[in-house]
């Protein structure tokens, strides 16, 4: 169907890539063991969304992170409505809160926290996004915090026939999601039927991307037309720009986001963003001193990968 699309409305591959979006890539399937797999644009892709940091589209049935710590940024878990699964997300600041599919939680990790998220029932694969969003300097060393939204909370606006929008942060014309974060920004979870189109403006100034979940679709915008595949992602700089996402002969869920860049310089150092490399060790050594709190291991996870 994408080759149809692209054949259709925007002529070679290469035209729609230069003229219709900053990057498109597509991402490529990880599979790290006890059944965790993901597809995931990080630092180490070269591409940067200033302020995400990390998008991750998981499958996890099985626990696979133990307890670990996050500082200078802060963690979103949004459970895809489609998921058969649930999460159970605790932190160091005795927070329990069950994550069902369609709800999401933020944690602020910002000078420090630990969490953990494990599936509610062992073996039942749960479906969700992970996304790492960076903290402004003045921001870092920020009180950690957490917020939880059911999935009965998050909007759904009707915005056409055919289109089903949830406001998973920031807004959507009139309609607001129910939480503040610090770092402003806006994700929309979208699914399109077959044929139906989203029409959507992205903000001047901000960066924005669009993450295909499932399905395949063509973006549209006065600056050109880009067929998007399962699993791709198409980042927009600064665009500013009105865009028609529009569905082909099958459903096409995605994401779509947008951001104002905060400009400043990023340092990862495993689980901590900060500005500078000294920033990163005074980071390690609050996490060595115990200020980012006690958590200890609910399950037996066997083995530990990056949280």
């Amino acid at each position: 169907m994408i080759e149809e699309l692209r054949e259709r409305e925007s002529g070679s591959e290469g035209e729609a890539r230069a003229r219709g979006v900053a990057a498109l890539v597509t991402l490529q399937l990880g599979a790290h063991g006890r059944g965790f797999t993901d597809y995931t644009l990080g630092p180490e892709s070269g591409l940067a969304i200033d302020p995400f940091l990390v998008l991750s589209d998981f499958q996890m049935p099985q626990p696979f992170f133990p307890p670990h710590p996050h500082a200078g940024f802060s963690v979103m878990t949004y459970m895809f409505p489609d998921s058969a699964g649930a999460f159970i997300n605790r932190d160091s600041l005795g927070d329990h809160s069950r994550i069902e599919p369609g709800a999401l939680h933020w944690t602020q990790a910002a000078r420090g926290i630990q969490h953990e998220e494990v599936p509610e029932i062992p073996g039942q694969a749960c479906h969700g996004l992970q996304m790492w969003v960076n903290l402004g300097a003045q921001h870092k060393l920020a009180d950690p915090g957490a917020a939880h939204v059911s999935a009965a909370d998050v909007p759904e606006p009707r915005p056409a026939p055919g289109v089903r929008l949830r406001v998973v942060a920031g807004s959507y014309g009139d309609v607001r999601a129910g939480y503040d974060t610090l770092t402003e920004f806006t994700l929309l979870d979208v699914y399109l039927e077959p044929g139906a189109s989203l029409i959507h403006t992205l903000p001047a100034g901000d960066n924005a991307f669009l993450m295909a979940i499932d399905g395949d679709g063509l973006v549209v915008s006065a600056a050109g037309r880009t067929a998007v595949g399962e699993h791709a992602v198409a980042l927009f700089d600064h665009s500013g720009e009105r865009l028609r996402v529009q569905a082909g002969e099958r459903p096409f869920h995605f994401l779509l986001a947008n951001g104002r860049p905060l400009g400043e310089p990023v340092v990862f150092g495993g689980p901590f963003v900060m500005n500078t490399p000294e920033q990163i060790s005074a980071a390690r050594a609050r996490f060595s001193r115990g200020e980012m709190g006690r958590l200890e291991p609910s399950a037996d996870f066997g083995r530990s990968g990056r949280g």
